[in-house]
């Protein structure tokens, strides 16, 4: 009987342990800031996140997130209502370059490799098998460098705030209690 006692106890002091470890380390949910087209979410910022937005003045603002509340866009702590900001600016990526030399001779090696290999094997079409190697080796290097470079000029580079998108604060912050005096 006193096994059963004692094996009670250490269960609920692992339960008990596990709810602080828990608790601890357990946070609220943060605001999230939408840019809509319609019913459907384009991009979701949340609060911490970086963002870049031009105003209905023509300034341009970029910041942290710091808090979203009451539809109002908090950056690096300066407040911004939702309906001032025209546009939200998107990030570009940098462009990829082609490989260096090293990497460069290592594939003209290869492709050199299989266009031998290709000739030796198939000795009926070895003109085939002397372009064959090369577009093997740097086929896909250079479709991935054009295709890059035409896919680059499709996406978009700005929300435009009014027509077709709006934002919207999507804040989950308890509101203060303020005491009535009598």
């Amino acid at each position: 009987m006193f096994c059963k006692f004692g094996y009670m106890n250490r269960l609920l002091f692992f339960i008990t342990l596990l709810l602080l470890l828990v608790s601890s380390f357990s946070f609220s949910q943060t605001g999230y800031l939408f840019v809509k087209k319609g019913f459907k979410k384009k991009k979701i910022y949340t609060e911490g996140d970086a963002i870049h937005v031009k105003l209905q003045d023509g300034s341009i603002r970029y910041g942290t997130i710091t808090l979203l509340r009451n539809d109002t866009i908090f950056l690096n702590g300066q407040p911004v209502h939702r309906t001032f900001v025209k546009e939200v600016l998107l990030k570009r990526k940098p462009k990829k370059h082609l490989p260096d030399a090293k990497t460069m001779l290592l594939i003209g090696a290869g492709s050199a490799l299989t266009s031998i290999g290709l000739s030796l094997n198939n000795k009926d079409n070895k003109d085939e098998a002397l372009i064959a190697g090369p577009v093997i080796g740097f086929g896909p290097l250079l479709v991935k460098h054009f295709g890059g470079r035409a896919i680059r000029g499709i996406p978009r580079k700005k929300f435009r705030i009014g027509k077709k998108f709006h934002l919207q604060v999507l804040d989950f912050h308890i509101p203060k209690r303020t005491f009535k005096s009598f």
